[in-house]
């Protein structure tokens, strides 16, 4: 991550917003682009004056929730199509489990939508999900919006806060993501096999 950083702050700092607009929004959408470390040295460069703050906080809530969108979009229309064509995929999506999860998901995407955001891998997943299980498009674009504005208002203030220092701070932040990426999965884990149980014990 740490290389990948460095290749795209150049074009940030050559381009400013125009290429913070298009890397979170990737980012968001389909790349695993550590969008939260590329907010922390901008709002950093904010801090010096170089950028302003306000057009950056602007810019990347329309980029991240636009790539949030594009991306549980896509795997509502497309998903199945894709995976389908996959032997072991299409096995799962077939699966008695999976057809109960995607019936019910709807109902409870609220928490994990928003604690999702904090990390651009679990960003990617649940927007992958949510849109693959059809989960409500009202209640993802509501909790999505709450959970991208909490996690750009938290990178932003902790870049804009600690200026030069911003790269001590990533590197604290980088040493958690892993784990945290792994606590989103278990927690996303616990939460299918809980509905799997109550609508089994419906089914009785």
């Amino acid at each position: 991550m740490d290389i990948l950083v460095q290749i795209i702050l150049p074009y940030i700092i050559t381009y400013k917003y125009v290429a913070l607009f298009i890397f979170t929004f990737l980012a968001s959408f389909i790349l695993p682009i550590p969008a939260g470390t590329l907010l922390i040295a901008s709002s950093a460069f904010a801090s010096q004056g170089y950028f302003n703050i306000y057009l950056i906080l602007l810019v990347v809530i329309m980029a991240n929730i636009l790539g949030d969108n594009l991306s549980y979009l896509v795997a509502r229309l497309y998903g199945k199509q894709v995976l389908s064509k996959i032997p072991f995929t299409k096995t799962i999506l077939n699966s008695k489990n999976f057809i109960l999860i995607e019936k019910n998901i709807s109902n409870h995407p609220g928490l994990i939508i928003i604690i999702s955001r904090f990390e651009v891998l679990s960003t990617l997943t649940i927007n992958f999900i949510c849109g693959l299980g059809k989960a409500s498009y009202k209640k993802f674009l509501k909790y999505e919006i709450i959970g991208a504005l909490l996690s750009i208002l938290f990178y932003a203030i902790l870049g804009y806060s600690f200026g030069d220092n911003w790269k001590t701070i990533n590197k604290i932040m980088g040493e958690f993501s892993i784990l945290f990426f792994f606590i989103i999965i278990l927690g996303i884990s616990i939460f299918w096999k809980k509905i799997l149980l109550k609508l089994n014990r419906n089914k009785i």
